[in-house]
């Protein structure tokens, strides 16, 4: 560890600053001398700026020959700002696979580390494990925004006849969980995504997860930037059963599954075919997740849970593996000449 703290300045929002995630402030600032930008104040060289926009940039570009410069785009696998970094300018990326720009460190497990803090208050209302309840409804499954693949798994699901037992959401078909957002669900409208009630997890057998994908067309940038290689893109979608204690089955990228055994989760094949795992189709790849629910057969994965659920708010593992992963190259990006 350094005998100092370097400075660093959030220039508007940032993922340290912004009201809904200040919870990562205690740990970020044993470690960085922290504050918000004041355009009355002068920097010195020793300063680095925390942007996230292009606008936010220019107004601290007047210090481009003695600063440095952090873009934050921790929440989401693009950047809001450009990407044509200078030799003093990084970027804080949210997306998987070879990093083949020494401009961008990658922190795919964010979601991870967001989850762990920003819900602590929900872990107290975990009295028993999901397992020790009795079932009254196969599955839970969540979903917000209409995204194509999301249509695709609904109507499938639809089709087979597999909602007429399960507990579902669909917000922008206005179908919602117990009435939680009085169907009045908009795309654009405020609502809280964390929502979290015991009984969907107690009262169901298993999650189904239709997170967010990243096989569509993207900007070349990235696909020059992040060589994938098939390790895929995990929000909050896939972190809720995990945090919640409860069995899954994704439809995600290919290579989902990969992705949360080399972060030390476990899944479940006896319970899924994960064949859809490595499976580039998403017709089929939804084909295979809808019959798999069609075919399920109980069988006890308590431990595998468990290990998810402990490791997941492992705290001591998760402030570790932020420093490794974020705070130390940022550091060393910082100190550097």
């Amino acid at each position: 560890m350094l005998d100092f703290k370097p400075k660093l300045v959030c220039v508007d929002e940032t993922f340290l600053n912004e009201s809904e995630s200040r919870h990562h402030m205690p740990l970020f600032t044993r470690y960085f001398d922290i504050s918000y930008y004041d355009d009355s104040l002068s920097y010195d060289h020793g300063t680095t700026f925390m942007y996230r926009y292009d606008k936010s940039r220019a107004k601290v570009e007047k210090y481009k020959d003695h600063c440095k410069f952090i873009a934050d785009s921790v929440w989401e696998p693009f950047f809001f700002c450009s990407t044509d970094f200078d030799e003093k300018t990084i970027g804080l990326l949210n997306r998987a696979g070879k990093n083949n720009n020494p401009k961008v460190i990658t922190v795919p497990k964010w979601l991870w580390f967001e989850e762990h803090f920003s819900q602590q208050k929900k872990k107290a209302f975990i009295k028993n494990m999901p397992f020790t309840h009795k079932k009254t409804h196969s599955f839970l499954l969540q979903m917000a925004i209409a995204r194509p693949h999301r249509v695709w798994l609904y109507e499938a699901l639809k089709k087979q006849k597999l909602f007429s037992n399960a507990l579902y959401s669909f917000l922008e078909y206005d179908i919602a969980l117990d009435n939680v957002l009085d169907n009045n669900y908009r795309p654009h409208f405020p609502f809280n995504d964390r929502e979290y009630r015991p009984e969907w997890y107690n009262h169901t057998h298993f999650t189904v997860v239709a997170e967010n994908m990243l096989e569509c067309p993207t900007e070349p940038v990235y696909d020059e930037m992040i060589d994938r290689n098939k390790a895929a893109f995990v929000t909050e979608k896939t972190m809720k059963p995990i945090m919640y204690g409860h069995p899954f089955v994704i439809l995600g990228d290919v290579g989902i599954y990969d992705t949360l055994e080399s972060w030390g989760f476990q899944t479940f094949p006896e319970l899924f075919d994960q064949s859809c795992n490595q499976e580039p189709d998403v017709d089929k790849r939804i084909d295979i997740i809808v019959n798999s629910i069609k075919a399920y057969q109980h069988k006890d994965v308590n431990d595998k849970v468990m290990h998810n659920f402990e490791r997941f708010w492992d705290s001591d593992l998760v402030e570790r593996l932020i420093v490794e992963e974020m705070i130390n190259p940022m550091i060393k990006f910082i100190v550097s000449n």
